[in-house]
């Protein structure tokens, strides 16, 4: 290791950062002492002690108290982890106007409130912000418009409660959207569509409402294998490789993804909310989704014949809405599904239980009155109500109208006088 590089990681040390060190300390550009039982606060001084870190890594510590004003002196840093420790406070101004070289922000895990940036936040560099399991509450700050470069977003697990401005789509190297278990309400943006290299998109546990935008299919990476490029950091002949895992629900399990996998992965979760509305026949089309749930909403209309060109889905999670009809049989060549769920909706008719689907159990099922045959108990020979096709649906609707309705009875009166 060279002389202005010091790796301490995963060990035992426990205490805290000294406040005075040896003059070696001040030229350190790699300081990393993660995974260690350091606890107690930092050194109200960190500027001092090492101004001229370019990688700091404190992570999975249980450092507390708040995050020094005088780490804002380190100008130079480029990749600055903080994450799981009990941080307290707000996010430090001066960190995100002054340090203008950071690409790499992790701050998650922590007990930091307030706002995650501030409004004249100065991270032209920044590509990967890490701010989930905090107390951050508001709203997505427009501070990030200063960070076009910006790749990842977790915000997942905080209280955020404003809408999502459609600024955040004009961020077009946005790779990952996490903003699951929020507050967050209003409609899904659909400039939300506009973000062509979008992999992964978590806006579970919120309080959207109104339909699913159909202009999904415009995102290309959901059609086509597109990998993502994640950056290596290299100082003094030496390679790092920043934490860019992300946590994904898929298959009822929370997953970390890192690396390739991290890169390959792709999914739309958008579940636990009151979004309603025909699920778009547009989701066919996107043939690279390896994730899509959309259970616990109040969705309408039809399950689609189009899912079947979903060849890549490993999860499909439909459960607990209000779709209508029969389970289509083209849903028995998805054979890459591991996950399949379309339990508590209001389908009917015989379930299509050949090749694939026959490794789902009927809890995937349960909870549709009128669906029947296995690996349900119930026999297809009772009597079930049919469900009306769409046609016969829509000409429903007509007679329902109260002017046709009251027009038709008086022709019936004149032609039966």
């Amino acid at each position: 290791m060279s002389s202005d590089s010091l790796s301490l990681t995963d060990n035992l040390f426990e205490g805290s950062i000294p406040q005075s060190t040896h003059n070696t300390i001040s030229i350190l550009t790699v300081l990393d002492i993660s995974e260690n039982n350091l606890s107690r606060s930092l050194p109200t001084n960190m500027g001092t002690l090492f101004p001229r870190l370019v990688y700091f890594n404190l992570s999975q510590n249980i450092l507390q108290g708040t995050i020094p004003s005088s780490m804002g002196e380190i100008e130079r840093l480029y990749i600055l982890d903080l994450s799981s420790n009990n941080f307290l406070g707000e996010m430090l101004n001066q960190l995100t106007k002054n340090c203008t070289q950071l690409v790499y922000l992790n701050i998650s895990s922590n007990s930091l409130q307030g706002d995650i940036l501030p409004v004249d936040a100065n991270l032209t560099r920044l590509q990967y912000l890490f701010a989930s399991h905090n107390n951050f509450t508001g709203k997505i700050p427009s501070g990030l418009l200063n960070s076009p470069d910006l790749m990842i977003l977790d915000m997942q697990k905080n209280s955020l409660s404003d809408t999502i401005p459609s600024w955040l789509f004009s961020l077009s190297k946005l790779v990952s959207i996490l903003l699951g278990h929020n507050f967050i309400p209003g409609h899904i943006p659909i400039q939300l569509c506009q973000l062509s290299n979008l992999h992964t998109l978590d806006l579970s546990n919120n309080s959207f409402s109104g339909n699913i935008p159909s202009c999904l299919n415009n995102i290309s990476s959901w059609k086509k294998t597109d990998q993502i490029q994640i950056f290596d950091f290299v100082l003094n002949n030496r390679l790092f490789h920043p934490r860019t895992s992300t946590s994904f629900t898929t298959k009822s399990v929370t997953y970390i993804y890192d690396g390739l996998p991290f890169s390959l992965m792709t999914g739309i979760d958008l579940s636990t909310n009151q979004l309603g509305g025909d699920i778009p026949f547009q989701i066919g089309d996107l043939g690279e989704l390896h994730s899509l749930n959309f259970s616990n909403n109040l969705l309408t209309g039809y399950l689609l014949q189009s899912f079947q060109y979903l060849k890549s889905l490993e999860s499909l999670d439909l459960s607990h809405n209000k779709l209508v009809g029969r389970i289509p049989y083209e849903l028995t060549q998805l054979d890459s599904l591991g996950a399949f769920s379309v339990a508590y909706n209001n389908l009917s008719g015989n379930i299509p239980f050949e090749k694939h689907l026959t490794t789902f159990p009927e809890e995937s099922f349960e909870g549709n009155p009128y669906l029947c045959g296995p690996p349900l108990e119930k026999n297809c020979s009772m009597d079930i109500p049919p469900q009306p096709h769409r046609d016969e649906g829509e000409s429903s609707r007509v007679l329902d109208n109260p002017v046709f309705f009251y027009s038709f009875v008086a022709m019936s009166y004149a032609l039966g006088f």
